[in-house]
């Protein structure tokens, strides 16, 4: 995955140059002569993942990130703006930001993304800065969802920080899970030896479907006690008006995201659903734990300090109003589908009959700790609904605005396929 960088002599007031995606630290800073050098280092972090490095450890950019100079309008002030310039290269699906786990982030950043498809560029768009679910316990590095793009050959990055400062070691991913070896040869839905369906159990696709690379997760099964909540995400990819074809794409790209750019040891919610009701397997085990097992619950990576006791189900999408998290403009009204709130409240019904669950109830989670997202000190008891929202625990948007007002209804779906049974 070769990506070259061009710097606009006019948008940065810079010779240009051209450079690959991840050239070492000062290779894509301004230059003063007339030659255009090529620089020939890479950074591949996988053969799914190729990246670049936009500030070192002390949050200075570096490599192919440069300072644009400030708007008039912010120019008595602090607020700078910095630029990747334009990158084009072979394809790639997703893009992801991450940086160093430790480090102090501005909360007004922003960034935007132009990206390159089928000869021209798309307009500029958000980019969300801050993980549904926040930074987990298990990340080594903290970053943003995965953004998906579709097959694109080029983009551009720029941050706009109120105080003029950047995290440290931030790094630029291009996310390619077509390179994946699961993804190039796995076995076909239609030839795969069939699973026996529990009790209830709706039709909920395997990891092999969507072209998990079990070779990058952790070995074995993360397991917990039991399960007490369910907590409902929304993974703010970029895009609401997804095909259903692209659906293993972006899956597998939240999966490459979070393993090889930010070192989770699995994929972090337990389910996806798609907005054609789709159900996904998403963390390893999670269709298979039940009470009484050998796996009783599944320790998943979706809610900071708040993992243990719960399981993760993240809507495919951005439901959060006018555009606000991030990606394409989701309008005023986004909410999910009618086939997707169904298969949502058959996948609870499933879940809650087997661990025994109220599902217009409520029960007590009790914080790890963690800061971040997690705003509760470790043991912090909290009395929360059976079926909960991401921000009923973390300091967040998620599930967005229009998927958290569903949620009473959700409950009342639930319990009434659980009476019916």
């Amino acid at each position: 995955m070769q990506f070259r960088k061009t710097i606009p002599a006019i948008a940065l007031g810079v010779v240009s140059l051209t450079v690959p995606i991840a050239a070492s630290a000062g290779t894509g800073s301004a230059g003063t002569g007339s030659s255009s050098p090529t620089i020939e280092a890479t950074t591949a972090d996988s053969p799914q993942v190729e990246s670049s490095t936009l500030t070192d450890n002390n949050g200075k950019p570096s490599g192919s990130l440069s300072l644009k100079a400030a708007p008039k309008a912010a120019a008595a002030q602090s607020e700078k703006v910095f630029s990747t310039g334009t990158m084009t290269g072979e394809e790639f699906s997703s893009i992801g930001l991450s940086w160093k786990k430790e480090s102090a982030v501005d909360s007004g950043l922003t960034a935007e993304t132009r990206i390159h498809r089928d000869g021209a560029w798309g307009p500029w768009q958000n980019v969300p800065l801050g993980l549904d679910d926040g930074v987990a316990e298990e990340a080594k590095r903290a970053g943003a969802p995965a953004f998906y793009t579709d097959d694109a050959d080029g983009a551009q990055v720029r941050f706009t920080s109120p105080k003029g400062s950047l995290p440290q070691d931030l790094r630029l991913s291009f996310i390619d899970p077509a390179k994946s070896p699961a993804t190039s040869s796995s076995t076909s839905t239609s030839d795969r030896e069939p699973r026996t369906a529990q009790a209830g159990q709706p039709d909920v696709k395997l990891r092999e479907d969507w072209g998990a690379d079990e070779s990058l997760a952790d070995p074995g099964y993360k397991t917990q006690p039991s399960i007490n909540a369910a907590l409902v995400h929304h993974t703010v990819t970029g895009n609401n008006s997804y095909t259903q074809e692209q659906v293993p794409q972006i899956i597998n790209g939240i999966y490459i995201q979070h393993i090889t750019v930010l070192g989770y040891g699995d994929f972090p919610y337990h389910f996806v659903v798609d907005r054609f009701g789709g159900i996904w397997e998403g963390r390893k085990g999670s269709i298979e734990m039940r009470p009484g097992t050998e796996i009783p619950g599944i320790l998943g990576g979706h809610a900071s300090g708040f993992n243990t006791n719960t399981f993760g189900v993240a809507m495919l999408g951005n439901f959060e109003p006018n555009n606000s998290e991030g990606g394409e403009d989701t309008g005023p009204d986004p909410k999910p589908t009618e086939a997707m709130t169904t298969s949502l409240a058959d996948l609870l019904a499933w879940k809650a009959g087997q661990y025994e669950l109220a599902p217009e109830g409520s029960t007590q989670l009790v914080s790890a700790g963690g800061g971040g997202t997690n705003p509760h000190p470790t043991g912090t008891v909290l009395d929360v609904p059976v079926i909960s929202a991401h921000k009923d625990v973390n300091v967040t948007a998620c599930p967005g605005a229009k998927l958290y007002e569903t949620l009473p209804d959700l409950r009342k779906q639930v319990a009434d396929r659980l009476g019916a049974g």
